[in-house]
C-alpha cells in the first residue's frame, strides 16, 4: 500500500538556528540524506514553511526574537502549517523541557550536544512517517477519478472550518457547483465520455482555486464544492464568476445543453451570524445554486 519510504533524498528539512557554526554542523549530518535548507530565525522559519511546505523542522529552542517554542505554537495554530512535524534541537533536556516540547505540538527532541548518528536517525523515522501519513490521507481524501478533494475530506475540513472560524473570528465562504445538464450529457455521450468531462472540470477549478488553505471538492456524481477560508462573500461571488466563465470558456461541446458546450450553476455563501452551522451553510449555497439554475444556468448567485 504504501509507495517506497526508503528514499528520502526528495524530502526537505528545515533547519532553524541563529548559530551559523550549529547549522552548519546539522546540514553536514543530513545533506546526504535529504534536501537541507536553513534560516536564522523563528520569523523566518514560519514565513518559509507558508510558501514552501518542508516536510519536517529541526528548531533550534532558543533563538533571537520568537523562541523555537513560540514558533511551534503558532505553527501548530496554523492550520496549513499544522501537519509539518517540528523536532526541537536543545541543551534543555530536563523533563520540564521535555513536558513543554511535548505540549506545544512537537514530534521529538534531539540533545546538544548533537551525535550525529542519532540525529540521523530521528529525522529518517520522522520522515517516513510524514511519508506514509501522506499516502495514507491521499488515500482517504483523494477521489480516485478526479483526483480532487472527495466528500470525506469536505465533511472533516467544513467542520475544521467553522470551529476555527468561531474562535478566531475569520470569514469562511462555500461555493456549490453543478455541471449542467450532466444526465443528458452521459446519456448522449456516455459515460465514458463524461467521467472525462468531470475531470476536466476537476483541473480547471483546481486551476483557478489555489490558495493553499483553500480546497475543491467532489460531492458527488457531477457536484463540486469550494471551501475558501478568509474569504468574505465578496470574495467568494468574483470566484465564482471566474469558474463560471472558465468553465464555459473550455469550449466542451454539449448539443443537449441549450448553451451548445459544458457550463456550470454555482451558488455562493459565507458563515455568519445566523449561519454558524455546517448544515445552514450548505443549505444557504444548496439554495443560491438553485436560484442560479433557475435563471438559466451558466451563471451564479448569492444567498442572502
Amino acid at each position: 500500500m504504501f509507495k517506497d519510504v526508503s528514499d528520502l533524498a526528495s524530502c526537505e528539512v528545515l533547519i532553524v538556528d541563529d548559530s551559523e557554526l550549529m547549522r552548519r554542523l546539522l546540514v553536514g549530518c543530513l545533506k546526504d540524506t535529504c534536501k537541507v535548507v536553513t534560516v536564522e530565525s523563528a520569523e523566518q522559519a514560519i514565513a518559509y514553511c507558508q510558501e514552501e511546505t518542508p516536510d519536517l523542522v529541526l528548531m533550534d529552542w532558543v533563538l533571537e526574537g520568537m523562541s523555537g517554542l513560540e514558533a511551534c505554537q503558532t505553527m501548530q495554530a496554523t492550520p496549513a502549517l499544522s501537519e509539518i512535524p517540528i523536532i526541537f534541537v536543545t541543551s534543555n533536556a530536563n523533563e520540564e523541557s521535555q513536558l513543554q516540547c511535548w505540549e506545544a505540538g512537537a514530534v521529538d527532541f534531539v540533545p546538544k550536544p548533537i551525535v550525529p548518528k542519532t540525529l540521523q536517525n530521528r529525522v529518517k523515522t520522522h520522515l517516513k512517517y510524514k511519508l506514509q501519513a501522506d499516502v495514507l490521507r491521499n488515500y482517504s481524501f483523494i477521489d480516485g477519478l478526479t483526483g480532487i478533494y472527495n466528500r470525506r475530506f469536505f465533511d472533516t475540513e467544513v467542520e475544521r472550518l467553522l470551529k476555527q472560524r468561531h474562535r478566531v473570528a475569520h470569514s469562511l465562504s462555500m461555493i456549490m457547483i453543478d455541471i449542467d445538464f450532466f444526465k443528458k450529457y452521459n446519456d448522449h455521450y456516455g459515460h465514458l465520455a463524461g467521467d472525462d468531462v468531470l475531470k476536466q472540470v476537476a483541473d480547471k477549478l483546481k486551476e483557478i482555486v489555489r490558495r493553499p488553505l483553500d480546497s475543491v471538492c467532489r460531492y458527488g456524481g457531477e457536484e463540486f464544492v469550494v471551501l475558501l477560508p478568509d474569504t468574505p462573500l465578496q470574495g467568494a461571488k468574483i470566484i465564482a464568476k471566474t469558474l463560471v466563465r472558465a468553465i464555459a470558456g473550455m469550449e466542451l461541446e454539449h448539443s443537449q445543453s441549450e448553451h451548445n458546450v459544458v457550463t456550470i450553476s454555482a451558488g455562493v455563501a459565507s458563515a455568519t451570524k445566523t449561519c454558524t452551522s455546517v448544515e445552514s451553510l450548505m443549505q444557504s449555497a444548496d439554495e443560491a445554486l438553485y436560484q442560479a439554475k433557475g435563471a438559466g444556468r451558466n451563471t451564479y448567485k448569492c444567498a442572502n
